[in-house]
């Protein structure tokens, strides 16, 4: 499937996929690389691990593609064959169809629902890191039969509105879409510089370039992460690991905690000590671990 670019200039593509390839430089054990057509476009994915181990999908971050699983992969690879979906209608190396965008919740679940068939899965695990958490609850609750056990990590705005400091550092930067106010608000949810620590900076990198040089749908970017309801929470009833850092600034992490386990039936969640929104890369070995303790638990 031929489909034409969805960033801005070709110079500003190259300057993208340049730091994405720079990424997945550290991505520390070996992957094949997928690419899954559907009606909405053409599905880049990663998948490491034995061929013959459970299948367990990552859904990442907003606009940080699936390179933030570098800290992680290897943990996760050892014992379950790991899909990395690169999330349609954002930067990274899915190329959206700009004739058909994704333009609400329900096309992402379909989205999805063709990638799993086209990766030839029916019944999965599934870890989403903030955005990606949300999105993972609209596929767990729409086609439960199909999400053995999901896996949610900082899920942005699923359990708690989000503070309006957020929203107002968000609108600072579509305004004004500098590596400043990019590096501002990811600085602000944890992702900050420390020295050698070259994932954290590659992460930032790719989500200032995607701001610059992405053309984001307006009816994708219309899509806004909204909290599920008392029912919907009661629906789910997969096996959830829900953690969240003790530090989260994006919501309130203990109240978001406590409406999830008097809602969620059959839930393990726990506040991780000193983590910020960033904590699958500061606090990767502590994730990882509780992760696959969750999953192998049967």
């Amino acid at each position: 499937m031929n489909l034409p670019s969805a960033f801005k200039t070709p110079e500003g593509e190259a300057s993208y996929l340049a730091a994405y390839d720079a990424a997945m430089e550290l991505w520390p054990v070996p992957y094949q690389e997928l690419e899954i057509p559907s009606r909405f476009g053409t599905t880049h994915v990663i998948v490491s691990g034995p061929e013959d181990a459970p299948p367990l999908v990552l859904l990442h971050g907003y606009f940080v593609t699936l390179t933030m699983w570098s800290p992680n992969i290897a943990d996760f690879a050892r014992d379950y064959r790991v899909y990395a979906i690169d999330v349609m209608g954002q930067p990274g190396r899915s190329i959206p169809d700009l004739d058909a965008p994704i333009q609400n919740p329900a096309d992402f679940v379909a989205w999805l629902g063709e990638t799993l068939d086209g990766l030839n899965l029916d019944r999965i695990s599934m870890a989403g890191m903030s955005f990606g958490g949300w999105l993972a609850l609209h596929l767990s609750l729409s086609v439960p039969e199909r999400v053995q056990k999901l896996v949610l990590l900082s899920p942005a705005a699923s359990l708690q509105p989000l503070v309006r400091q957020f929203s107002l550092r968000g609108m600072l930067m579509g305004l004004f879409p500098t590596r400043l106010t990019a590096n501002s608000l990811m600085g602000w949810m944890g992702f900050k510089d420390t020295p050698g620590d070259t994932g954290t900076r590659r992460i930032r990198d790719l989500f200032y370039l995607g701001v610059k040089h992405f053309r984001l749908s307006p009816e994708t970017a219309r899509i806004m992460p909204a909290v599920f309801s008392d029912d919907e929470l009661r629906a789910l009833q997969m096996p959830v690991l829900l953690l969240m850092g003790e530090n989260e600034v994006i919501y309130d992490a203990a109240e978001a905690l406590a409406r999830a386990r008097a809602l969620i039936p059959n839930l393990e969640g726990e506040l991780v000590p000193g983590a910020n929104h960033n904590m699958c890369v500061s606090h990767c070995q502590l994730v990882d671990a509780r992760v696959l303790d969750f999953l192998s638990d049967n």
